[in-house]
């Protein structure tokens, strides 16, 4: 396929993006359990309130599961996965105030899809819980594709300095994977120097625990075997705690607990058997979206204890700034395995078979 001599009036191509007129390589999930298909869409001008973006890399999420399985309530097919997206700036619709982004700008796309901003919740400034619950590669095409169009209230400003510490595909897992653990670690409330335990040495643990050990906390890393101990104290681990051969809540018990509890892996009987170490006071907080069983607790522990159980998801477009912001400043990286487009059934198949360390990438030139 040949590409097109020009865009569309008023649009303008940017170094490294070539025009063209339809998008050769994205990829797409027809039906539940279809398998996955790269097919060609048309090209169009950006509605007046998205931005139109050449994708540079897009991480693959255990949340892709969603579209693979047809798991999220509503989604309509086909539907191109992808939510962890970095590229740059194409052109930009109509209705986009001007000066908010400029062609060429390094700009990224996360799991918030973007958000109505008349609701009750983005009213009250909770955008993240919007009733219109937009999602990006779920309610909308996502970033496994050469190129996205994206709600304008999605779009996430980098900095281009962030380049000199991270490739296109380091950055892009901290649209999803680090804003989550980032967000979630920001906004509990700790003493630097208080304990951390981190359960899960994966995609999200690997970085939660560079972000808590650069904010402050004393991190206790906890997975199941011993292969991921020297990983995660050159992450800046104080300790790798083997959850299958320790009792990880007495462990801690004899410590004093843990101030601070962040479980990363989707697994609820881990889950389960790390709660027990919150100390008295500490807030446990679940990212991992477990779908093997229920998270069960025990409301003695709780209520003695009087401590916090709660969820959390990934913030608005201005969280992630924040968060690719201090990871920038901080040193905090991504490990990363890099895909082709084509290889894409390929990568995803090894993510769900838990094979990656940590984050599968989809790479374009």
């Amino acid at each position: 396929m040949s590409p097109a001599e020009s865009f569309t009036a008023g649009e303008r191509p940017v170094e490294n993006v070539k025009p063209i007129q339809y998008s050769p390589l994205p990829v797409s999930c027809s039906a539940p359990h279809a398998p996955w298909k790269t097919i060609k869409v048309p090209m169009r001008t950006p509605a007046p309130h998205e931005v139109f973006i050449k994708v540079h890399a897009s991480g693959i999420c255990n949340s892709d599961h969603f579209v693979y399985d047809g798991a999220w309530p509503g989604i309509s097919f086909p539907r191109t996965p992808g939510h962890e997206v970095v590229g740059r700036v194409v052109s930009i619709g109509e209705g986009v105030k001007e000066g908010r982004f400029s062609e060429g700008e390094l700009v990224g796309v996360g799991w918030n899809g973007g958000y109505c901003g008349a609701c009750t919740s983005c009213r009250e400034g909770e955008f993240w819980d919007c009733e219109k619950h937009a999602v990006t590669g779920i309610t909308h095409d996502g970033g496994h594709a050469e190129y996205i169009y994206a709600p304008v209230t999605s779009v996430v400003k980098l900095p281009e300095d962030a380049l000199k510490n991270s490739s296109y595909a380091e950055l892009a897992p901290l649209l999803c994977a680090g804003i989550t653990v980032f967000g979630a670690l920001a906004s509990t409330s700790y003493s630097p120097g208080d304990i951390c335990i981190v359960q899960g040495v994966g995609g999200l643990g690997h970085l939660a625990i560079q972000y808590a050990t650069r904010m402050g906390l004393k991190v206790y890393a906890t997975s199941s075997g011993p292969s991921k101990a020297e990983l995660a104290r050159s992450l800046g681990a104080h300790e790798h705690i083997d959850a299958s051969a320790v009792d990880v809540a007495e462990y801690m018990s004899k410590l004093g607990g843990a101030k601070v509890v962040l479980c990363t892996a989707p697994s609820a009987s881990a889950i389960n058997k790390v709660l027990p170490a919150v100390a008295r006071g500490g807030v446990v907080t679940v990212v991992g979206a477990a779908s093997d069983g229920e998270i069960k607790v025990s409301t003695q522990l709780m209520n003695m204890k009087r401590a916090t159980l709660r969820g959390w998801a990934c913030g608005t477009s201005i969280d992630t700034e924040q968060c690719v912001h201090f990871s920038n400043l901080a040193h905090v990286k991504a490990m990363v395995k890099e895909y082709k487009l084509e290889d894409f059934a390929e990568a995803y198949e090894n993510m769900i078979a838990g094979g990656p360390k940590f984050r599968n990438v989809i790479v374009f030139p």
